[in-house]
């Protein structure tokens, strides 16, 4: 059995023997220690056998100065079937690639499922994996499966629990979402009222009321804490018809943020360390990187590309680039004037961004920028965005006798 299998992979001959004295030939082969099996008589003169490829080179010597003739009628066996290969250059390097790329493809991630999903909806899960570099694409050794179950809880509040398992290259996500927060109820099961009030100054543009009774109007100009809906729909001297208010108060609200950088900013200042590398990749992806192999162990790198090939004559998209990389470090130096207005600004936008809420409308912006005597510069950013001041309140005052 172990024989067949050898000969299956180091290949083997159907061979035609033909001549006088055929017995007595295949006689002295076997006793020369040649394996021959499977022989048939075909003719008067002529007998076939299969023969190791080894085994074929000695028959041939055994036949030198006889009167007869070896012809190879077929060839099997794993290497034989490689050595075609050797003429033909293109379809050998062709399977090199492909059993590369699918070696590449099998360490990495091409699916992801989520399950559970109800009120979050899987594109929040997908932006939340987003953020973790969890993606299509990524490698599957740098896919904490362990911790994307706590990171996704503390990520949404709406998450109960959540796990993670990989398939193959399918990341499959499990969501057990957390039971929704009733409103909020008084002590005789009714909603507990409120009223709606402006958490920012700002002049109105659009109010949508869904329960309750709108105090303002478009165009009106409102400070912080001033009520929009009143959840008092009717009072008197005996009796109040109260209701927990809700709506959408649209408002233009204007935010002003100042900052101040200079005289020096730290830049980032060549070390004189460079390296050099060719990355190989494919449909966007690297799936090798050939010299230079730790860019990720530099902190900070410049990138300077010195030659890039694509091979689009190949059946598959593989692209090749030569890049050199200069170690970077942090290091404070003097900055012209349009350099500190620029990192001002930048800073003074930046600070307003992060107070305006995510899905506020920006409708304008400017800016000024002033040089102090320090050599430093001053900015100012006033951007103007509509957005839902309303927030909501309950009501705590009693008004006599409730309906």
């Amino acid at each position: 059995m172990l024989t067949g299998i050898w000969n299956s992979v180091a290949g083997y001959v159907i061979i035609e023997i033909k001549g006088k004295g055929l017995e007595r030939f295949l006689n002295r082969a076997v006793h020369s220690g040649i394996e021959i099996w499977c022989v048939r008589c075909t003719g008067t003169a002529t007998v076939t056998a299969h023969v190791s490829v080894a085994g074929f080179y000695a028959l041939r010597g055994l036949m030198h100065g006889q009167a007869g003739r070896i012809r190879i009628l077929e060839k099997h066996g794993l290497i034989m079937r490689l050595s075609k290969l050797r003429f033909r250059k293109v379809l050998l390097y062709g399977w090199v690639v492909v059993l590369a790329l699918l070696i590449a493809a099998s360490r990495r991630i091409w699916f992801i499922e989520i399950e559970g999903c109800d009120t979050v909806q899987e594109a929040e899960v997908l932006a939340l994996l987003d953020e973790m570099e969890v993606r299509v694409g990524a490698h599957r050794t740098g896919v904490p499966t362990s911790q994307l179950g706590n990171a996704l809880m503390a990520s949404d509040a709406r998450i109960a629990w959540a796990g993670a398992k990989l398939y193959g290259v399918t990341l499959r996500v499990s969501l057990q979402e957390a039971e929704p927060i009733p409103e909020k109820l008084d002590e005789d099961g009714l909603q507990t009222p409120a009223s709606v009030y402006a958490a920012k100054d700002g002049v109105i543009t659009s109010i949508t009321v869904y329960d309750g009774k709108a105090q303002v109007h478009v165009g009106d100009a409102v400070l912080a804490g001033e009520e929009l809906i009143t959840g008092i729909l009717r009072s008197d001297e005996e009796h109040t018809l109260l209701t927990r208010a809700r709506g959408e108060v649209l408002a233009t609200v204007l935010y002003r943020m100042e900052a101040t950088v200079g005289p020096t900013l730290v830049k980032p200042v060549d070390t004189g360390e460079t390296h050099e590398s060719t990355r190989i990749g494919l449909l966007g992806w690297e799936l090798a990187s050939v010299g230079f192999t730790q860019e990720k162990a530099l902190k900070n790198a410049r990138e300077e590309k010195l030659a890039a090939y694509a091979f689009s004559n190949c059946f598959l998209p593989i692209t090749a680039e030569h890049v050199r990389l200069y170690a970077q470090t942090d290091e404070a130096c003097v900055a012209t004037e349009a350099e500190l207005k620029e990192a001002a600004l930048l800073a003074a936008e930046e600070a307003v961004l992060r107070s305006m809420p995510e899905d506020a409308r920006i409708l304008s912006k400017e800016s000024e920028t002033v040089l102090l005597e320090n050599g430093a510069v001053r900015a100012t950013v006033c951007i103007t965005a509509e957005e839902n001041i309303g927030e909501i309140k309950e009501i705590e005052e009693p008004y006599g006798e409730q309906d």
